[in-house]
This record gives C-alpha cells, sequence and structure tokens, in this order.
C-alpha cells in the first residue's frame, strides 16, 4: 500500500520527518520502504484493518502512547429495511450489506487537487468524482465502496450465488467473464451487476450523465471472497482488502462519511440508506473478549509497564475496557481485529506498539536450563535413520488428482482443498511417496548415485464429517549405479538388504519382537513385499518400489519403507540400559533339519519366547538343502550365545540350556538334529 508522507503527516497531526515516521511503522511490525514522497507499507495477510488512513492512525497512536486528535465527520442517517430494494442476502457469504440511494444529483464536481493526488499516489486511476470519492473513503476508513447508476438497476438487490456456471458478464473496463456458480454476486431483476467484492459490470457503471446513484457497502466473508480476482485475471483494490477481512461494522460510518465529502463536491434532492439488517445487533451476543494479566505480561516481557499505559495503548488499537481487577483487565476485542483470539496476542500488539527496540536487554541471572530432549518412537526412528546415512526432505502437501490416485491402495476418498494454492494440486496428499519419487529423480539428475532419503508427515482422508491425517514416515532407498568397495567388486542392495536395515532400526526402539508378513494391499510396492506386525498391529510395510507407479521418475530398481509412527508409539516402551557382563561368552552351534514350510522367522520368535537360561542371543549361520537331507526339508545352522552377569557358566549348565532348546523345537516344530 502506497501513502503521500505529505497527506499521511497531516491525517497524523504530527512533524515527523518521512524517515522517522516510517520507522515508526517499521517498529509496530510493518516494513516500510520511502519512494520520493511517497512511503510504501509492507502490510501483512492477517492485518487487512491496516490499509487505511484510520488503520495507520490507530498504530501510529498506540506506538505513541497519546490519544488521536482527530476525528472524521459525517452525515447522520438512519438506516431502514425494505425488500423492494434489499432482497435476498445469502448469509453464508455476505455478514452485512448497506446500499445509500442518492437522487437528483447536479452542479457535481472533482475532488480537490490534494484528494486527486492522494488517490493516484495509492495507484489508483481518477474515473469519475462518485467513483473517485469512494475510492478517497476506501483509502481513509477501509472498507471499499461501489457505486451504481441507479437509473440502470431494477430493484431488489440480490446478493447470493449464481443459480449456472459460466455466466458471460461484462465487467468495467470491456472485458468478458464467464462467472462461476462458486463466486458470490450483487444480482438485481436483469442478471449479474457485480462480483462481490472484486468488480463491478458495465452496464450499471456511472458515467458523466449519471445523477442517480446506489452507492454499496458491505461485508464479504473473506473465505468466500478470497482467490475469486484471482479466478478472473483480476486484481482490485477491493478484493485486496475484502480477502484479508474488512470491519464488519463500520458499513454505516463509510456511508455516512461518503455523504458527508459528497455535500463539498455535489447537491442533490433526496438520499436514503437501507440495510439488509444490522451485524452489530445480529452478532451482540457473539462478541470475543479477552483477558490481560499484566503482572503476568511484565514477567514475560521483562518490562515495568503500569496498567493505566497498557489500557491507553489497546484503547488506541480499538479494544475497550469491560472490566477491571487489581491486575486483570478485561478486553472487547474491536470488530476489525480477526486476528485476536488469545492474551498471548495482547503481548504482540503491547510489545509493537512500545517498541521491540525499546524493551531493555536484561543479562539472565542463571545459565541456561536444558529442557528436557523429547524421547519418542518418532524422535528415535529419525535418528536412527540419519545415523545410517538417510537424508529428511519436507515437501508441500498438495498433489495432483492423478498422484493421488495412483498410490491410493486403500481406496480412500481425496480430501479436496476449498483454494489450491495450484489448480493442478487441487488435493492434500494421500501419500508421502510421489514426493519422494521427484527427490530421488531429482537427485539422479545431478550426478548422485546412491541416494537414501525419507520424509515425515501427514497424509489425509476424507471422512463423512471432513477429514482424517494420519502421521507417516515413509522412505526410499536407490542406488543408480552398483557401489564399489575396495573388498569386492559390487555391493547388492536388495529386499533383504533392506529388511535388514529396518529390523536393526526397530531394534533401536527395543521393539524385538516383530513379524513379517505378506502385505495385503501393496501399494507403491510391488509383489515383493512385506507388512511389519506386532500383534495385530500393523506398524509398518516395505518392499520393492513398482516402477509403474513413479511415473518414470524413476527407471531402475528402487526399496521404499512406510512407517507409522504414532501405532509404534502406543506401544513404544523406553529400553532399558544394563550393565555389560564382565564374564566371557560361550558359542555353540548346532545343525537342525526342519520342513522348509517352516520359516526361519517362526524359529526365531519361538526361541525369543522359550526363556532358555543364560541365552544371550543367536542368530542363522547357514542353510543347507541337498545330499543327507529330506527333500521337503531344509538343514539350518544356529549358533547360541551364552553369558551370565554373575560367574563363568559351566560346560553343564550351556549343555542343559542346549538341551532345553531343541526339547522346544522339536516339540513344536518337529526339528531334528542333523548327525
Amino acid at each position: 500500500m502506497k501513502i503521500q508522507y505529505s497527506y499521511l503527516k497531516s491525517f497524523l497531526n504530527t512533524k515527523l520527518s518521512q524517515k522517522k515516521l516510517s520507522d515508526v511503522f517499521t517498529q509496530v511490525g510493518f516494513e516500510c520502504e520511502i519512494e520520493g514522497d511517497l512511503i510504501e507499507f509492507d502490510i501483512t495477510p492477517n492485518r487487512g484493518d491496516a490499509l487505511s488512513l484510520r488503520g495507520l492512525e490507530r498504530e501510529f497512536y498506540a506506538y505513541q502512547s497519546t490519544k488521536p486528535t482527530r476525528k472524521l465527520e459525517t452525515s447522520s442517517l438512519k438506516p431502514t429495511q425494505d425488500k423492494k430494494v434489499i432482497n435476498q442476502i445469502d448469509g453464508s457469504g455476505c455478514g452485512n450489506y448497506y446500499l445509500m440511494l442518492v437522487k437528483g444529483l447536479h452542479k457535481i464536481k472533482n475532488l480537490d487537487a490534494k484528494k486527486q493526488s492522494f488517490i493516484e499516489a495509492a495507484g489508483i486511476p481518477l474515473i469519475n468524482p462518485l467513483v473517485d470519492l469512494g475510492n478517497y473513503v476506501m483509502l481513509e476508513i477501509g472498507a471499499p465502496i461501489h457505486v451504481f447508476d441507479f437509473a440502470k438497476l431494477a430493484l431488489p438487490i440480490n446478493v447470493k450465488f449464481p443459480k449456472f456456471n459460466n455466466t458471460p458478464v461484462t465487467v468495467i473496463g470491456g472485458d468478458i467473464k464467464d462467472v462461476q456458480s462458486s463466486s458470490l454476486t450483487i444480482q438485481d431483476q436483469s442478471g449479474i451487476q457485480a462480483i462481490a467484492g472484486v468488480i463491478g459490470c458495465e452496464k450499471s457503471s456511472v458515467s458523466s450523465k449519471t445523477n442517480n446513484i446506489a452507492v454499496e457497502a458491505a461485508f464479504f466473508r473473506p473465505e468466500i471472497i478470497v482467490n475469486q480476482a484471482r479466478k478472473y485475471r483480476l486484481a482490485t483494490d477491493a478484493s485486496h482488502r475484502f480477502e484479508r477481512g474488512v470491519d464488519p461494522e463500520i458499513q454505516q460510518q463509510v456511508l455516512e462519511r461518503y455523504l458527508f465529502l459528497l455535500n463539498k463536491i455535489a447537491e442533490y434532492d433526496s438520499v436514503k440508506l437501507y440495510c439488509s439488517y444490522s451485524y452489530k445487533n445480529k452478532n451482540k451476543n457473539k462478541k470475543k473478549n479477552v483477558k490481560l494479566n499484566i503482572a503476568k505480561f511484565n514477567a514475560f516481557s521483562g518490562l515495568t509497564m503500569k496498567a493505566n499505559k497498557a489500557i491507553l495503548i489497546l484503547k488506541n488499537l480499538g479494544f475497550k475496557v469491560l472490566a477491571k481487577s487489581d491486575n486483570v483487565v478485561k478486553f472487547d476485542i474491536p470488530s476489525h481485529r480477526f486476528d485476536i483470539t488469545l492474551e498471548e496476542d495482547l503481548y504482540e500488539e503491547l510489545l509493537r506498539s512500545y517498541g521491540y527496540d525499546n524493551i531493555p536487554i536484561s543479562k539472565p541471572k542463571a545459565g541456561p536450563i536444558i529442557k528436557k530432549r523429547e524421547d519418542s518412537a518418532l524422535t528415535r526412528l529419525r535418528i536412527g535413520l540419519v545415523h545410517s546415512g538417510f537424508k529428511e526432505l519436507m515437501h508441500m502437501p498438495f498433489v495432483s488428482r492423478a498422484s493421488f490416485q495412483q498410490l491410493n491402495s486403500n481406496n480412500w476418498a481425496p480430501v479436496e482443498l476449498q483454494n489450491p494454492i495450484n489448480e493442478n494440486e487441487p488435493l492434500l496428499r494421500g501419500s508421502l511417496f510421489q514426493s519422494l519419487f521427484s527427490a530421488v529423480n531429482s537427485n539422479v539428475k545431478k550426478g548422485h548415485t546412491s541416494i537414501r532419503v525419507f520424509e515425515v508427515g501427514n497424509v489425509f482422508k476424507k471422512e463423512k464429517n471432513g477429514f482424517t491425517q494420519l502421521l507417516h514416515l515413509s522412505g526410499i532407498i536407490h542406488h543408480y549405479e552398483p557401489q564399489i568397495a575396495w573388498s569386492q567388486k559390487e555391493l547388492t542392495f536388495d529386499f533383504f538388504s533392506l529388511k535388514a536395515e529396518i529390523s536393526q532400526i526397530f531394534q533401536t526402539l527395543g521393539l524385538t519382537n516383530i513379524k513379517f508378513q505378506k502385505l495385503s494391499s501393496s501399494m507403491p510396492f510391488n509383489e515383493n513385499a512385506l507388512e511389519i506386525m506386532i500383534g495385530k498391529q500393523k506398524i509398518a510395510a516395505i518392499g520393492e518400489i513398482d516402477l509403474s507407479v513413479t511415473d518414470k521418475l524413476i527407471k531402475k530398481s528402487a526399496y521404499g519403507f512406510e512407517i507409522y509412527p504414532e501405532k509404534i508409539s502406543l506401544i513404544f516402551k523406553n529400553p532399558k540400559i544394563q550393565k555389560t557382563s564382565k564374564f566371557p561368552l560361550s558359542s555353540r552351534d548346532i545343525n537342525i533339519v526342519i520342513n522348509k514350510s517352516v520359516a526361519y522367522q517362526e524359529v526365531e520368535s519361538l526361541i525369543a519366547s522359550g526363556k532358555i537360561k543364560h541365552l544371550a542371543s543367536f542368530s542363522l549361520i547357514s542353510t543347507f538343502e541337498g545330499k543327507d537331507i529330506p527333500k521337503d526339508s531344509v538343514s539350518m545352522t544356529l549358533r547360541f550365545i551364552f553369558q551370565s552377569n554373575k560367574q563363568s557358566l559351566l560346560e553343564s549348565e550351556i549343555n542343559e540350556s542346549i538341551q532345553n532348546l531343541f526339547r522346544i523345537l522339536e516339540k513344536k516344530l518337529n526339528a531334528k538334529i542333523r548327525s
């Protein structure tokens, strides 16, 4: 927003130089740039209330901690309701609608030179005195005004959404726009006369022959207006303000100010104000308030601000005192401040207005206290992956319809954005893999041959009453070229390598009772995939990536995993640290012959649950099929490590444990010792 320094200086009744005035507004959070006589304000999207002279005035006097001296003069009008003038208002898009009818205009002259210069300096062209006056009031107070040629309207006015899509209308300037049924419109009995909050139509615009006008001031809900201007390839000052939120209670004041200034440039026969209903009365029970504890604020900020000064600052910003006790003041939140909900928001207002640079620096009385670090399953998974050579990535959660369906193995209903940033990506993701595919492709193009990446983020699915978001941790391992090592020609990474890595990472969580089983829905994996279970709870899935779902982003074999940290958190327990035994280890190998249908995982699970005395660990050394082994059987060589924390083990103690082991395997799995 660009404002003439000379005009702003006069409006604020200050003698500050252009540089010092810019510094004041920078202090309160609005970055400023000086261009000649202009000051350009960078107003954040949540502060639509500051896009006017009055908005800047509130900030200026709050910073100065003095009461404002200017009071805008207005003409007094009493609004009435008449269905013949304003008939139907769609409350989902319009919260407040006023229409002022001025008839018999004559002797119309231009605005004074200062106001014209002020409007042009703000980047708004001069069109017609009646329109220029509306633009001036918008810059002065902050609420956009639209002026219709009353003779070209067929009352009553309706504010509603069109029944049909792609209704062609000619907007001011001569461009033809196909109005969508999702766009709120101003309609009379002949059709659409304006796209609400964006632009009016050519057929009802004022001209040099206009002598009767209908002046509109309204509160259009920001969530309805946002992105509407961009949809029609337009950018108007009105849409810029409505998208950020216009004060829903100042429409009458705006029209009364317009009428007061109209008296200076024209004469007229009659004027009458109509409204749909009073937003203020309708919402009087919905007023929000917030309490401020002065002592708590001072302890937080390091200031010693008196209650009276805090009240003055907040009053200048539009807050009203509802109740006051020793240290607590209850404030009514002004209607123009959509961004205030918490006590901490008041802290920000006070600190902005006090000036962040003015806050004294106080040295800490003691050293910093290190907070206890979060120790969760997700934290440990992250650490484990990083130590295994993975890089963590972050991506935006928006995807195209095709991408969502391509990875939708669970038949999830997609969550659609009301106002997508990119029209080609209107959905929230149902999987993290699409972004990871793109990342792998990008890194391969940059010459990286060994890629290990993961991402933590929410995925979304639509439910009956909204949507559900689930936390996933997904990763990919991709070796574009074989890894070369000095000890051998090539290192081959395959599905079993992936299984070993993920198993090892789960061990860092203390999860030793995991089971692998065939994956029921395999997307984005091919048939070479498994799901990881703890009891009946599925905590992860691993497998070889199905290259057909990568949109040719990955052209050589890759392996991926998808972990569900929230499910692990339910069963995760911090592993206990134990002292290492000082007594020696003893190892024993035994060869068993077992049916081929029995997987090693069953053997492993059975031994782990057997509670064998002094057994520290065990592993599979090798398997053998062939001579002296029945066709339906396989020989497994198992290595057992025994150790005691109290003494060196005797041979008899180790043999007893071996006998117990074999009895369990023979009884449960019909295993036999291989001679």
